[in-house]
């Protein structure tokens, strides 16, 4: 009779299906296969681009691209984790990068081949096409459905998401903001830089969804705090996670600080980068431990400061001191929330509340 499995024959011995084992080893070893997608597919792209070898102008062409595409490797590491540890994740790692990830690596091959200088030189037709993918991705990457690994703890209910998403925005906006006003105007340095935005709404919002898409939070936080993070959650609490997650986080970055250097020039600027990195990392654990799992509290935060210097381009000097003192500023509140949130210090990582159902497969 078809419909039923039949029970081993005695005697028999039943191995586990190749998945299977798969599954397990991964399981056993995430932080390792996350780790080697992230950087195996990252740094080879961007080395071998030419991106990194360019002045701080990027325009958008083909040698970007390549490079953009290496931007997305947390988020592919995210996918294969999740696809090998969590029911359905392979389902929705397909659907993601279907209707995500393709569609904004041809907007971008697209942008790349019409010659434009930069991206505060796109047309109109552009423009528009951006916005409508940074506003798709923010309704795909939204929702439980599309989380490539289960949230462990308790997940945040929509008003409690919206709002924490927005407090990201305008908080980090009003931060960087009171750093900018802490800080002198600086002589030109002679640093070739991109054209200054105009401060108006639809200039805020193309270099929102620009950033969004291609400035790092597509490619970063579904891996990041996506998949990563509430693996290690697992087994470590947030704020041994945070130190796990900040190194690495900071080390991806070393070709690119190699090259054009961060805050400092050489090694020293791997220095910089892990000193920047910690107390942010911090605080992107807090929001998303906050938002309950959900990834548009740091997208929204990791936007909006990457949106920031496409506003104060014509000043680096000043940008530059203005980003040292929203550090401190990013000090002070990873120390004050650290301190009061007893979430991210307790040994159980998070609330003792049912974790998140994994979505069927179909979903």
């Amino acid at each position: 009779m078809t419909g039923f499995a039949r029970g081993p024959r005695s005697g028999a011995t039943t191995r586990p299906a190749p998945e299977s084992r798969l599954a397990r080893w991964v399981a056993r070893h995430d932080t390792a296969v996350f780790l080697a997608v992230t950087f195996g597919v990252s740094w080879p792209l961007w080395l071998v681009s030419g991106a990194l070898s360019r002045t701080p102008v990027r325009a958008p062409d083909l040698r970007w691209l390549v490079a953009q595409i290496g931007v997305f490797a947390p988020a592919l590491a995210g996918m294969v984790v999740g696809a090998c540890t969590s029911p359905g994740g392979a389902r929705r790692a397909v659907r993601l990068v279907a209707f995500l990830y393709v569609p904004a690596a041809a907007l971008g091959a697209w942008i790349a081949m019409r010659g434009f200088e930069s991206f505060a030189a796109v047309d109109a037709a552009t423009t528009w096409a951006m916005v409508a993918l940074g506003a798709w991705i923010l309704v795909a990457l939204g929702t439980g459905r599309n989380r490539l690994v289960p949230w462990p703890g308790r997940p945040a209910g929509r008003a409690e998401t919206i709002a924490w998403s927005a407090g990201c925005i305008l908080g980090t906006a009003a931060l960087l903001a009171a750093a900018w006003a802490m800080t002198a105007a600086e002589p030109a340095s002679g640093i070739p830089v991109v054209p200054v935005r105009d401060v108006t709404v639809p200039g805020l919002v193309s270099a929102f969804a620009i950033n969004l898409a291609y400035g790092g939070s597509l490619g970063e936080e579904p891996g990041w705090r996506g998949a990563w993070l509430p693996r290690l959650l697992q087994r470590h609490p947030p704020l041994a996670a945070s130190l796990v997650i900040s190194f690495w986080w900071a080390l991806w970055h070393a070709p690119i600080d190699l090259s054009q250097g961060f805050g400092a020039a050489g090694a020293g600027a791997l220095v910089v980068r892990q000193v920047w990195t910690l107390p942010l990392t911090i605080v992107f654990t807090w929001v998303t431990l906050r938002g309950g799992g959900s990834l548009l509290p740091p997208l929204a935060l990791h936007t909006t400061l990457n949106t920031f210097p496409d506003f104060a381009a014509g000043q680096p000097g000043r940008l530059e001191n203005a980003m040292s003192s929203f550090w401190l500023l990013s000090v002070l509140i990873a120390v004050i929330v650290a301190a009061a949130d007893p979430r991210l210090r307790r040994m159980v990582p998070l609330d003792a509340a049912q974790p998140e159902r994994t979505p069927p497969a179909g979903v």
